[in-house]
């Protein structure tokens, strides 16, 4: 049990710090930003060095650069498809760099340890589980391989949800069975953002109003899993009667292992001839100012834990077209607040684009409706403090680390 007089000092683990601020790394930063200092310190562990630090420790949180053996130092999916040596060897690394990282919960005197996803879980865990500090895992993604969620489940000591239909569609039995640590904790936005976009222009707006006509939105990262394809194709056939219309891809792949989408996507769309009607923008810091320029944005991906761009949207009075995954199947009440389809089906995206850009007064009273659910529902301070009253109680439960463990 933390001592307290002092602030809970919670380890948060991000695999992944990328300069580029989008999805678990918004996150981490919306809990740096609204962590009350005199209750809440945070230690923010990486791999590797990034831009990203200079964030964490404007906003108050300490900093360190845990480097693993490069075994493991890898994205997760080669691991997955490495030989039974390259497993053998990454097991060996794994088990080290735990020891290691239990004797820095240790030297820290952590209270609670937080990860964003399964890898983050399994990489620090067990040295928690060594060091004696309880364990958080907020599961933000499409639970995919059953051997190491499982595991994950077995691991935490308290999981929660971005919504209840990701919590209750993939494992039903092994949520049940650990119910009495479950919780769900939706996904939230920080309106100040929203509401200083909607007073300041971008970069683009001159490109913008040059082309004219109704601007199509997509944003996020790009790969394959996100359906973008989907998009172009649904794109190509309401294109030759919306002959003014443009696509705006915003956003990169992130990581070098997707970078061959981008070469997809430019073959697809120059077989549907639409070279000069489909802009990629790259990755933008001015992206919220983009949309705000949208006419409609459409997020056709085909798994999500929520999906931060298509509240932004909606934020923005903008309307959207989406798939029916993730937390958006709560968010977006079908042709009211927005539209759902089934994900891939390019005939319902083709269908809601054409009846969006063709009804202004359409456009108009779904993006209202939009706009009202996310301020109403997804406020992020709300939500942030859910998180630290979490794991105020995780830590409270805990029982001190035995003297057998403190001798590792």
């Amino acid at each position: 049990m933390p001592d307290s007089r002092r602030p809970l000092r919670v380890f948060v683990y991000e695999p992944y710090p990328l300069g580029k601020i989008f999805g678990n790394l918004r996150t981490l930063l919306y809990i740096l930003q609204f962590a009350p200092a005199d209750s809440v310190h945070c230690v923010v562990a990486v791999p590797f060095e990034t831009e990203l630090a200079n964030h964490a420790r404007t906003l108050g949180a300490d900093w360190m650069v845990l480097a693993p053996p490069d075994a493991i130092n890898r994205y997760g999916g080669k691991v997955l498809r490495d030989s039974l040596m390259g497993r053998v060897r990454a097991a060996a690394g794994m088990i080290g760099y735990n020891l290691r990282v239990r004797r820095v919960l240790r030297d820290q005197q952590i209270d609670v340890v937080y990860c964003s996803s399964i890898r983050a879980l399994l990489t620090v865990g067990f040295g928690a589980k060594l060091a004696g500090v309880p364990c958080v895992w907020y599961v933000k993604s499409k639970l995919e391989n059953g051997l190491l969620d499982r595991l994950g489940f077995w691991m935490a000591d308290r999981i929660h949800f971005f919504c209840e239909a990701n919590r209750d569609e993939r494992y039903p039995l092994l949520v049940r069975w650990f119910k009495r640590k479950i919780d769900v904790v939706h996904i939230g936005l920080d309106l100040r953002d929203v509401d200083l976009t909607e007073t300041h222009g971008s970069s683009l707006d001159d490109e913008l109003q040059r082309r004219g006509g109704p601007a199509i939105g997509y944003v996020g990262q790009l790969y394959a899993p996100k359906g973008i394809h989907f998009l172009v194709e649904a794109f190509a056939r309401v294109a030759p009667q919306f002959p003014d219309a443009t696509l705006y891809l915003m956003g990169d792949p992130g990581i070098p292992e997707y970078a061959p989408y981008i070469g997809d996507l430019r073959e697809r769309i120059r077989a549907c001839g639409l070279e000069s009607r489909v802009v990629f923008t790259g990755w933008r810091t001015d992206v919220l100012a983009i949309v705000n320029r949208m006419t409609v944005l459409v997020h056709p991906s085909l798994a999500e834990g929520f999906g931060r761009a298509v509240l932004e949207a909606m934020a923005l009075g903008k309307p959207v077209i989406a798939s029916r995954v993730g937390g958006l199947r709560e968010a977006i009440r079908d042709e009211e607040n927005g539209f759902l389809v089934a994900p891939g089906d390019v005939d319902a995206i083709a269908d809601r684009l054409r009846r969006l850009l063709g009804d202004p007064e359409l456009r108009m009273r779904i993006g209202a409706r939009a706009r009202a659910t996310v301020r109403a529902e997804f406020q992020v301070e709300d939500k942030m403090q859910q998180l630290f009253s979490i794991w105020r109680d995780v830590a409270r439960r805990s029982p001190p680390a035995s003297a057998e463990a403190g001798a590792w």
